[in-house]
């Protein structure tokens, strides 16, 4: 299985490329096969931890809000 492949099924895909949010439910692209990459990939990383927790892909709105969350003083897993 290819990695994009498993990422898009972590994130409940349907359609190739088309992704449901694992945190909101709600529908995004994933861009992992496109020329450019993914929207995601150019965000900040988050700890494994948070992605373990979420168990798929986030949409940009729920990613965005966990990448505040642990640069927040006490933010990020047991904090």
């Amino acid at each position: 299985m290819k990695a994009a492949q498993a990422i898009r099924e972590g994130g409940r895909a349907g359609e190739r490329g088309k992704s449901r949010c694992a945190r909101c439910g709600a529908p995004f692209h994933c861009g992992i096969d496109d020329a450019d990459g993914c929207w995601c990939a150019k965000l900040p990383p988050l700890p494994r931890e948070v992605y373990a927790d979420a168990a798929g892909c986030l949409c940009e709105r729920c990613l965005r809000e966990a990448v505040i969350a642990t640069a927040a003083p006490g933010g990020g897993p047991g904090g």
